[in-house]
């Protein structure tokens, strides 16, 4: 849940952060939409509400993330009764060989996100890759349960 702000200044941008930030760890997500609270009673325990896209095919739910600067085996993907959980993790070293930083704009920074799966979701089949610095998660769809065919049932006499 994102609130926008129609401000440009820097105090209400702060701001904005803030009430997206206690309000997405108040009440959690579903992969959905849905203000939820996992199942597992977590939900998103992140320093920063990662913008994230979900999108819903025929065939499959779509996660995707920008991941700037992240290898894949510094990204996380978890599934936890029910609950899939993205994290990351961005390590900035600012050592040099003998010489000197003078200016260091790069920052570490980590995140993790937590989403409640629906019913269909085939949770055995879910895939994660990381390319370009975006992260895709592809959670396909359970095949609906074919419909039972009408059953006589013979009437005997008493």
């Amino acid at each position: 849940m994102a609130l926008s702000t129609v401000f440009a200044d820097p105090f209400f941008t702060d701001v904005d952060r803030v009430m997206n930030r206690m309000i997405g760890n108040a009440l959690g997500s579903s992969l959905l939409g849905n203000s939820a609270v996992a199942r597992s009673g977590a939900a998103s325990h992140s320093p920063s509400l990662h913008a994230m896209d979900i999108l819903e095919t025929p065939q499959s739910y779509e996660l995707h993330a920008d991941t700037p600067g992240l290898a894949p085996e510094d990204v996380k993907v978890e599934l936890q009764e029910g609950v899939l959980t993205v994290s990351g993790e961005r390590k900035v070293s600012h050592q040099t060989s003998g010489g000197k930083v003078w200016r260091s704009e790069r920052s570490s920074y980590s995140f993790s996100r937590s989403f409640t799966l629906p019913e269909n979701a085939d949770i055995d089949r879910i895939t994660a890759s990381v390319d370009k610095g975006v992260l895709t998660v592809i959670v396909p769809k359970k095949e609906p349960p074919a419909k039972p065919e009408p059953k006589r049932i013979t009437v005997t006499g008493a």
